[in-house]
């Protein structure tokens, strides 16, 4: 079983953004374990729900998985995260995504970057919060 689950977090690591044990979890995968819904999916759910699919893919019964077998298990685990991808991008919820939907990420990462080069580059001035430590600058105290 563990060799399964070392194959699934090799295979989409990057996918789910920080790897799979990703403290955040960011969705995907990890939710799909997370078996009492509390925002974290611990060993012991992630075996189980492993060993549940494993069974349910197990179409000849065999106890293991084919290639055939592990491509349904794959392709079913792949779609329920492209269509929660899909949810996220659709931000109107119009059931399609435009260009403008696509491009917000990086577009919201651009708006980001640009604060921080604007705050980085920010000279330091009286008022701005910079110097002020003691008020001792301050008139009328």
């Amino acid at each position: 079983m563990g060799g399964m689950m070392d194959m699934m977090a090799r295979m989409h690591g990057n996918i789910m953004g920080g790897g799979m044990m990703g403290a955040g979890m960011g969705g995907g995968m990890m939710q799909m374990f997370d078996a009492d819904g509390d925002g974290t999916t611990t060993p012991d759910e992630m075996r189980t729900q492993l060993q549940t699919k494993h069974t349910e893919y197990d179409s000849d019964g065999d106890g293991s998985l084919s290639i055939a077998e592990f491509e349904a298990l794959h392709s079913a685990m792949i779609r329920e995260m492209m269509v929660d991808r899909f949810q996220h991008l659709d931000a109107d919820g119009d059931g399609a995504v435009t260009p403008e939907e696509m491009a917000a990420q990086a577009n919201r990462m651009e708006r980001m970057q640009n604060m921080r080069s604007n705050m980085t580059d920010a000279p330091a001035r009286p008022g701005n919060g910079q110097g002020m430590g003691d008020g001792s600058m301050m008139q009328g105290n």
